[in-house]
């Protein structure tokens, strides 16, 4: 029939305009995203992360740049951390693949600028450089000794041969 989709569509207009009404006063007023959301900067648990590079492995675009430092004990921590968003597809692979856990969004979606230079985001704040400040003087003021060397190996002892007199003979 000619009408009967002008008339379903008329129902769906009625039902709306006296519904629920889901406007937003944008500025003022900001949506709560949900914890699947992918945007936003990228944030960083220093003290959870183990420097291992996998997120920027992970990174189909090349979009993290990271440098790893190695302190006195031979342990690895993140000097710099750069993510690039204009570059990033937000596809969650750096996230996923971060053993520890360390990475998330901060669930932030203005993120518009006017030039491009102001998509490149330093992950790693004032407080984990001070902190990784801390950790490598701690390091270099009392290193661990390595470890001692490994004693090699006694040899087995060789199995006691039987005696004459307690060889026990067939047939008897």
């Amino acid at each position: 029939m000619f009408g009967k989709g002008l008339m379903t569509g008329m129902g769906i207009t009625i039902r709306h305009f006296f519904g629920r009404k889901a406007t937003f006063c944008y500025p003022e007023e900001k949506l709560t995203m949900t914890e699947h959301f992918r945007g936003g900067h990228l944030t960083i648990d220093y003290k959870k992360c183990i420097a291992c590079q996998l997120c920027a492995i992970q990174c189909p675009n090349q979009a993290i740049k990271l440098k790893v430092v190695t302190d006195a004990n031979r342990k690895r921590h993140l000097e710099s951390y750069v993510h690039s968003m204009g570059r990033c597809l937000y596809c969650d692979l750096c996230i996923e693949g971060c053993a520890p856990h360390a990475l998330s969004w901060d669930k932030n979606y203005e993120i518009s600028t006017w030039h491009k230079e102001d998509l490149v985001h330093q992950v790693i704040t004032d407080e984990d450089r001070a902190y990784l400040a801390d950790v490598m003087a701690r390091a270099a003021a009392n290193p661990t000794p390595p470890p001692a060397p490994k004693a090699p190996p006694k040899p087995a002892a060789k199995p006691a041969t039987p005696s004459p007199e307690t060889e026990v003979k067939p047939g008897e």
